[in-house]
């Protein structure tokens, strides 16, 4: 029976104690050497080596070391649940009616650097205020030349009135000489008349006294005498008044009782001065308004060939975020053709619990990597806003969701280094990103101590269950 029974192939034969004893035949069979790559003694020697005490402290050493790695950045960092990319928008709007090129930039493209291309041509371009500007113009140089005439013929005019004034006066003066020559003549006989009655007076006095004439005769005599040298007192006077109004006439004055002070010529000269007065003002207001409005025509029609194509400076470090107008289509002023995201100037916008509110600082560093890179980039915080504030109304790339009730939000500026928008053409905007906040060393002592006296309290409650 123990002959017959059937050991498996390979396997070592160990005689049964007792087998030489009773008699029986020793089984002994060779020990033949197994080859070393047969796969019952390669699993043999795996569960021997998996059993062994030393390869279960190894892994249960090292599935600690682990899970202590992968816990570590909770427990030295404070790590946002949430955060994602994002930068502000500059928007470009047609400034006045008119085609878009069809040379604009697409969608995606960006610009590694600052260069012009054309935008925008006017179709129909409005010359209204051009052309009532040329109106104004063309009416205050004729307003101003039609002054310059008269003030032309008036001085003209003047010129023969002061020389009918200069006339007059030399008329008056010479007729004023005359009338002296005459009333020195006239004073002359009266004066030769009064020395002749004088003695004609004085005879007859004599006659009288010696009784040949009346006393009749000597009256009268007298009387013709006196009557003589008032004829010339009056011709004294006369005199003395031709003289003085000579003197006033060469001065441009005259005193004649029949006529004013000046001549109509001068009083004309002055009206004209007044005149002259109001059309130099005139010309000095038109002239003015004409240079103004010469200046201001040139800058219109510099404004209209402006208007009539507009070229737009590409910002640098940009990328075409939104194209709302097609190249070639036409567009109204005002209307929204590009959105231009700043690929130097972009943040990563995250979420946090209110309790951190008091911890994170603006100014404080924060260390960023996006979803899916290596590398680690050290940002700065700049703006911590809690979950009651008003919305954000500055136009961005990527929305920013309200914050939920009892969470802030946080924005980190990332730092200006190269981009890859060249190649994804978003400049990573709208990215998903990891953020840790590094902890304080009394915050990290307190996390720990609080760590561990929940351990301690939930052994104790074990094994008081125990």
């Amino acid at each position: 029976m123990l002959s017959d029974c059937s050991l498996p192939q390979g396997a070592d034969v160990i005689p049964a104690p007792g087998h030489a004893a009773i008699g029986l035949p020793s089984l002994r069979l060779a020990q033949r050497p197994k080859p070393i790559g047969d796969p019952v003694v390669v699993r043999l020697h795996v569960e021997r080596f998996i059993r062994s005490r030393v390869v279960r402290r190894a892994l249960a050493l090292g599935i600690i070391a682990l899970s202590g790695w992968a816990l570590l950045p909770y427990v030295t960092y404070r790590i946002a649940p949430s955060a994602f990319v994002n930068a502000e928008l500059m928007r470009v709007t047609a400034p006045f009616a008119g085609q878009l090129s069809p040379d604009l930039p697409r969608k995606g493209e960006y610009f590694q650097q600052s260069r012009v291309v054309p935008m925008v041509g006017a179709r129909s371009p409005d010359r209204r205020h051009l052309m009532d500007l040329d109106q104004q113009l063309a009416m205050s140089t004729k307003r101003a030349e039609l002054a310059r005439r008269q003030l032309e013929e008036i001085a003209g005019l003047d010129r023969k009135l002061g020389e009918r004034s200069e006339d007059y006066r030399l008329g008056m003066v010479a007729r004023l000489n005359h009338e002296i020559g005459e009333t020195e003549v006239e004073k002359g006989g009266c004066l030769a008349e009064a020395r002749q009655r004088n003695d004609v007076a004085g005879r007859m006095e004599r006659l009288v006294k010696l009784g040949i004439s009346s006393q009749i005769r000597s009256g009268e005599a007298q009387a013709s005498q006196e009557a003589t040298a008032t004829r010339c007192q009056m011709a004294d006077e006369r005199l003395q008044r031709l003289k003085t109004e000579l003197g006033a006439a060469e001065k441009g004055i005259y005193l004649r009782g029949d006529a004013n002070d000046v001549p109509y010529s001068q009083q004309q000269r002055e009206r004209l001065v007044l005149r002259r007065q109001e059309l130099e003002t005139d010309l000095l207001q038109n002239s003015s308004r004409a240079t103004q409005l010469a200046a201001e025509i040139a800058e219109e029609r510099t404004r209209l060939d402006r208007l009539d194509h507009y070229d737009l400076s590409l910002p640098a470090a940009h990328v075409v975020w939104s194209v709302a107008a097609s190249p070639g289509s036409m567009v109204t002023e005002g209307q929204s053709v590009f959105d231009f995201a700043d690929c130097e100037r972009r943040f990563i916008v995250v979420e946090l619990p209110e309790r951190d509110f008091e911890k994170i600082k603006a100014g404080d560093a924060a260390t960023v990597r996006l979803i899916g890179s290596r590398e680690w980039k050290t940002g700065q915080i700049r703006q911590v806003r809690g979950s009651a504030a008003y919305g954000d109304d500055r136009l961005l790339a990527a929305r920013v969701p309200r914050p939920d009730p009892g969470n802030i939000t946080v924005e980190i500026s990332l730092p200006p280094n190269e981009t890859s928008a060249d190649h994804n053409g978003s400049c990573d905007i709208g990215r998903l990103a990891e953020v840790r906040f590094e902890r304080s060393a009394d915050g990290l002592l307190r996390l720990v101590s609080s760590k561990l006296k929940w351990l301690t309290a939930r052994l104790e409650l074990d094994h008081s269950s125990l």
